[in-house]
């Protein structure tokens, strides 16, 4: 209690104080935690300051009484009751917070706090309504005379009554006879299937026949369109309408390729006609040939020259045109499409930077690119292996020391790019090799390597990769991976050899095959070393391992080169996806 007059703005100031107070509270903690006990006046202030003038004594009246007095709150306390289970840090920290809040200017404010105590969890309920009295017990009446009760009526046994009575006898028995027979459901189709566990289905076995026939994914034969007899809107028959257009076109690409054979000098000439035709020679089309000479007449015989290269090839032609039949060639209409198409495929051929490159398959064999390479520098060595044709990569691989085959290697994993002036030095190595001349020193070494167009250092390193030992290809790309900060290049993605695979777990080798079509698979890995390809094959489930064998017969060396090379690029797509999905370190599997 204040020991002295409290004035009326002071007791307003303080009712004003309490409101924040409990307002504050209920902000910063809960009301079923901490409950506000109000505030209490300590002290005020009361201020009289004289009124003051620029000269004193002139015209103005100062001392005390000269300003109205007002008053000032200047010290409260608050208070507030809080559980038992508020941590002591929190409640400290609320009432600085408190205390930092409500004081401002000459207003200083106290909060202090309690600490309730508890109580019984039963003493928050309320307690049972008392019984009501019992009435008292009647007086018991004179006994009458008792009448025999007669037996009641015998109820009728109808269909219903029966149905009702069955259902309350077996109510109660439901749901041990549901369990009967949910568990004996659950017997039956264990047992099914454990007898079918690991036996092939219908679908599977109509599967494992489709990928023995290799006729999985491939298009229906050619039959006769759904609308080959449906008319056409103005009436006309379609086949003469496309009989018309076949004319047509049939006409127009005579009277062009008449032209071009006009202007060409067939004896004398390098032009794309020439190599066309000396091309057809070589490969042995001889259907081809047949065909043009039917059509352009004799004089294309102009274009095989009498320097003896092709000498064997003119005699099995003209054992040929001697029993050839000319109704069973291709007709006109297939026959201008592929000229066509081979005339647009030599005239790329020609080109004089492809024609080095192609010298290397047909003007080298195995054993010459092989000497080829030991001869030049480690560097530009690397560089023309790279170059080569896979399929001859194989054979000139095989035929490498083991020493060149590592350092070929080390070289490619080096970079996979190529400077214009290497590019250059390796046509005139080529030229100078062709012509039995000397090969040209080699240029001085550049000091960025990796600079260029990009080659294909992947698909090299994946054929030379395999007949290198393990610790050494470990050395290799330990080397690499120092060369480069300790990280692969993202381009070794693109190299595959076959350990790579084994190294898989044999889970993860499963769903990886299973992103590879099978003709794919089976000529990746008939192009593989024959003891590796059929330690691959055995690891296998028997179906897959029926169906890769089924698909590995290959009409040409061609068609086997082109089955590998896909085969080849669905596997690298599958590693690079299992390798972003985190489930193998790609570090881990190519060493």
């Amino acid at each position: 209690m204040p020991q002295g007059h409290v004035p009326a703005p002071v007791l307003l100031e303080l009712r004003t104080l309490e409101s924040q107070f409990d307002l504050a509270l209920a902000q910063d903690c809960a009301p079923e935690r901490c409950f506000s006990k109000g505030c209490v006046y300590r002290d005020h202030v009361t201020v009289d300051m004289p009124r003051s003038s620029s000269l004193p004594g002139l015209g103005q009246t100062e001392g005390p009484g000269s300003v109205p007095p007002q008053e000032y709150l200047t010290q409260a306390q608050c208070e507030f009751t809080h559980e038992k289970s508020v941590p002591t840090q929190d409640v400290q920290a609320l009432v600085r917070r408190l205390e930092q809040r409500l004081s401002k200017g000459w207003l200083k404010v106290k909060v202090g706090r309690q600490i309730l105590q508890p109580i019984s969890p039963g003493l928050r309920e309320s307690p049972l309504p008392p019984e009501p009295p019992k009435p008292a017990a009647p007086e018991p009446a004179p006994v009458a005379e008792e009448k025999p009760v007669e037996p009641p009526a015998p109820v009728t046994w109808q269909a219903d009554v029966a149905l009702r009575e069955l259902w309350v006898s077996l109510l109660p028995h439901f749901s041990w006879m549901i369990a009967v027979i949910m568990l004996t459901m659950a017997a039956l189709t264990i047992i099914w299937g454990l007898r079918r566990l690991g036996r092939e289905t219908l679908e599977e076995k109509a599967l494992a026949a489709q990928l023995a026939a290799g006729s999985l994914d491939k298009a229906p034969e050619a039959g006769t369109p759904p609308n080959a007899q449906e008319p056409s809107p103005d009436g006309a028959d379609p086949a003469l309408a496309r009989g018309d257009a076949e004319l047509a076109f049939v006409t127009a690409q005579q009277q062009q390729w008449n032209e071009r054979i006009a202007q060409a000098e067939l004896a004398k000439d390098e032009g794309m006609v020439v190599e066309m035709l000396r091309d057809w020679l070589k490969a042995g089309e001889f259907e081809l040939l047949a065909k043009a000479i039917f059509v352009f007449g004799d004089r294309l015989s102009l274009a095989f020259t009498s320097d003896g290269e092709l000498a064997v090839r003119k005699v099995e032609f003209a054992g040929y045109l001697k029993t050839v039949d000319e109704k069973a060639l291709i007709s006109d209409a297939e026959f201008f499409r592929l000229l066509n198409q081979h005339a647009i495929s030599s005239t790329l051929m020609a080109q004089a930077d492809a024609e080095v490159y192609r010298s290397l398959r047909e003007e080298f064999g195995s054993n010459g690119v092989a000497h080829l390479i030991e001869s030049l520098s480690p560097r530009h060595g690397a560089l023309l292996f790279g170059h080569v044709p896979t399929d001859c990569q194989q054979d000139v691989v095989r035929i490498m020391p083991p020493e060149l085959r590592v350092r070929i290697a080390n070289e490619l994993l080096t970079s996979n790019r190529i400077s214009k002036e290497e590019t250059v030095h390796l046509f005139e190595v080529l030229d100078a090799a062709r012509a039995g001349k000397p090969l040209p020193p080699a240029p001085p070494a550049q000091g960025i390597l990796d600079r260029g167009r990009q080659f294909d250092a992947a698909g090299a390193l994946s054929v030379l990769l395999p007949l290198i030992e393990s610790s050494e290809r470990g050395a290799l790309f330990a080397r690499a991976q120092g060369r480069s900060g300790g990280t692969l290049p993202l381009w070794y993605q693109d190299i595959l050899y076959g350990d790579m695979l084994l190294k898989l777990p044999d889970e993860l080798q499963r769903d990886l095959l299973l992103d590879v079509d099978v003709r794919g698979l089976a000529g990746w890995s008939s192009v593989q070393q024959p003891a590796w390809q059929e330690s691959f094959i055995t690891r296998l489930a028997p179906t897959m391992q029926n169906a890769i064998r089924a698909n590995m017969s290959f009409v040409s060396r061609d068609e086997q080169l082109r089955a590998a090379r896909r085969g080849q690029n669905e596997l690298i797509s599958a590693v690079k996806k299992q390798v972003a999905r985190g489930k193998v370190s790609f570090a881990e599997i190519i060493a």
